[in-house]
């Protein structure tokens, strides 16, 4: 009976040790964006991370307890083997996630949650965010690091399969190990209180990095899957009639642009939404460059999040997303915003959808359908041997095909025609070398088949009533070392260009990546005010401002202050650096949009 015991006590300390040794792993893993840290934070990081550490490792003890009481009345050989198996799926399991989460995390930012379950749902795009030489090395540092474990596993745990004969020391057994299984339910919970294990214990720094070390991973998905994503009540910071008026402030009063850049009020639309094309990336888009030039350049835009499926929602939405999930992969909600497809369709436009990769990728279709693209081009409508990159349909292929296809179909009717790039995605494979990043190499790539497309359109009859809107669906950490909260990584471009277009200009006005719906609407003399969150940035009677979400945090920003907010300790992130002055209004913006949902 002690044997048992003995093996339950080292099970749990096991683990514990498992996930705390994955701390100075993430550490290193991540030097680049840690930044300058005292020596003391490699201690402090697996010590404060240790609650969260002992709350998993106490889930995982508690199966292997029900087990070994079983292991009081059957044959303990059988129940041993049970637990070899077990474990070793558990072991593989939590590696699966702490390697995926560290190969993830320069490029997202954050650790898992629970919408990874939806990008594994389509398997051939997850393969594709990474090239083969990085999954063949998560492979054989999986392989490494299970052999390691599993070794040590067995010469530290010694459950020695012994049979128990009398009725007498088989209950006697049950009890002491059933109230040992209980007691895990104290490092499970986190306290005896109303107050229950979150993700906010491991939080001590004001270096939001050394607060994300600390936190397990496995911890983060298992909570997010026990989370309403748009309950309402997580980001309530004031009544919600205080919080309306402060958004309803700074929104335009005169709901009209101040002048008007276009020549026509029912132009055909183009619209580009560039993978990743973020402005620190303005050396690797000549042709982009060419065409601010030729247009009208808004050059103080920021994105509204960081993925694409929240881009799209935010482009074609105008809708800034919430810091807590995405909208896209909720159709119950997504279906509830109104789109500029929508109001462009009830003018008798035609609106078709290009896209070269899966369009049923985070729920997509759903959402396109919503907003009135009955006619949507994907990967499935190309011949196998166009599919070559590992996302889907390259660029230059797609943006031909939709280029041929528009001016095809722009004498019949007015068209609304929306582009989705997808070369610019990770891992950047792409047949172009001018620059030393990948990125910068994928930039470029994208931004020729941009220019070749627009001068294919330059030589339709359609030509002068039309308007090419290029912008980004998000941005990318460029250079290397940007965090997932800093301004820097959410400047995108935003272009208006075209024959339809007067006279080329550049607005330096703040503004989101949401705004484009109302600008665009306004010169057309379309109301946008069901778009609550959007401002036309053409109209001067207003507050410049921008807004975007990242994970667990938001951003408001002005000409004279930016804020940045942590949502888990409801403090600024960047007190050192600015004044902060507008939490309050920062707020405001997140609380309204969850209570619009």
């Amino acid at each position: 009976m002690r044997g048992r015991i003995r093996f339950f006590i080292g099970y749990y300390v096991f683990w514990v040790l498992f996930f705390a040794a994955q701390k100075p792993l993430f550490m290193l893993w991540q030097h680049r964006l840690l930044g300058e840290i005292r020596w003391t934070d490699w201690f402090l990081v697996p010590w404060h991370g240790l609650p969260l550490d002992l709350s998993v490792a106490a889930y995982l003890t508690a199966v292997i307890g029900v087990l070994l009481c079983v292991s009081c009345w059957v044959n303990a050989r059988v129940i041993r083997k049970i637990i070899d198996a077990v474990t070793a799926v558990f072991l593989a399991v939590a590696l699966c996630v702490i390697i995926g989460d560290n190969g993830s995390f320069p490029f997202w930012g954050y650790h898992p949650d629970k919408d990874v379950f939806a990008y594994l749902a389509t398997p051939k795009e997850v393969l594709a965010c990474a090239p083969w030489w990085m999954w063949c090395l998560g492979v054989v540092l999986f392989a490494a690091l299970f052999a390691g474990w599993w070794w040590l596993k067995v010469k530290s745990l010694k459950f020695k399969v012994e049979s128990i004969k009398s009725k007498v020391e088989r209950w006697k057994g049950t009890v002491v190990l059933l109230v040992l299984t209980a007691l895990l339910f104290l490092p499970m919970r986190g306290s005896v209180t109303v107050s229950t294990m979150n993700t906010g214990r491991a939080y001590y720094s004001d270096n939001r990095m050394l607060n994300l070390a600390a936190v397990n991973p496995v911890f983060n998905i298992v909570e997010s899957l026990s989370e309403n994503t748009f309950d309402s009540s997580r980001y309530r910071y004031m009544p919600s009639h205080e919080a309306a008026a402060l958004v309803h402030d700074i929104r335009p009063d005169s709901g009209k642009p101040a002048t008007y850049f276009l020549s026509s009020e029912r132009p055909h639309v183009v619209l580009f939404i560039l993978e990743s094309f973020c402005k620190t990336a303005w050396e690797a888009m000549p042709n982009l460059q060419r065409l601010a030039k030729e247009g009208v350049f808004f050059n103080n835009v920021y994105a509204n999040s960081y993925r694409t499926d929240r881009g799209v929602v935010a482009v074609l939405a105008a809708f800034p997303g919430g810091a807590s999930g995405s909208v896209m992969l909720v159709p119950a909600k997504s279906q509830q915003l109104p789109q500029i497809g929508q109001v462009l369709k009830a003018e008798d436009y035609d609106l078709k959808f290009y896209y070269g990769g899966d369009e049923d990728f985070t729920n997509m279709r759903s959402f396109l359908v919503t907003g009135g693209f009955e006619q949507r081009v994907a990967d499935r409508d190309f011949p196998l041997s166009d599919r070559m990159s590992k996302w889907g349909v390259p660029d230059h292929i797609l943006f031909d095909y939709a280029a041929g296809d528009i001016v095809k179909r722009a004498p019949a009717s007015k068209t609304f025609s929306v582009i989705l790039s997808l070369s610019s995605h990770e891992p950047f494979e792409v047949d172009c070398h001018r620059f030393a990043h990948p990125y910068l190499n994928a930039i470029a790539y994208t931004d020729s088949c941009l220019g070749a497309f627009v001068d294919t359109l330059k030589t339709s009859p359609e030509w002068n009533n039309t308007v090419v809107v290029v912008l980004a669906d998000h941005g990318y950490p460029y250079p290397d070392g940007i965090q997932n909260f800093e301004p820097l990584r959410y400047r995108i471009p935003l272009v208006f260009t075209g024959g339809a277009v007067r006279q080329a200009q550049t607005v330096s006005t703040l503004g989101s990546q949401i705004d484009w719906v109302p600008t665009l609407l306004h010169q057309m003399h379309l109301d946008a005010e069901q778009f609550t969150f959007a401002k036309d940035l053409t109209d001067t009677i207003r507050t410049p401002y921008a807004y975007y979400h990242f994970v667990d945090g938001f951003t408001y920003i002005t000409p004279t202050d930016t804020t940045v907010i942590d949502a888990v300790t409801d403090k600024p992130i960047n007190a050192k650096m600015s004044k902060c002055e507008n939490e309050k209004i920062a707020h405001a913006i997140t609380q309204r949009i969850y209570e619009s949902l």
